[in-house]
């Protein structure tokens, strides 16, 4: 099963980027699979993929 791992930085406005980017990554056909919190802004989005292309 294929996975997607992502860092992100919300940076100091946020996560409302991150949901966009959740949305973003559901539209390729990923879904969330986990998100790890790694300093205050740092974060690491884990993905699987849905479906066999």
């Amino acid at each position: 099963m294929p996975y997607l791992v992502l860092p992100y930085d919300s940076g100091p406005l946020g996560l409302p980027g991150m949901q966009a980017l959740i949305n973003e990554k559901a539209a390729e056909g990923y879904a969330l699979l986990q998100v790890i919190s790694r300093t205050t802004y740092h974060w690491v989005l884990i993905f699987k993929r849905l479906s066999a292309e």
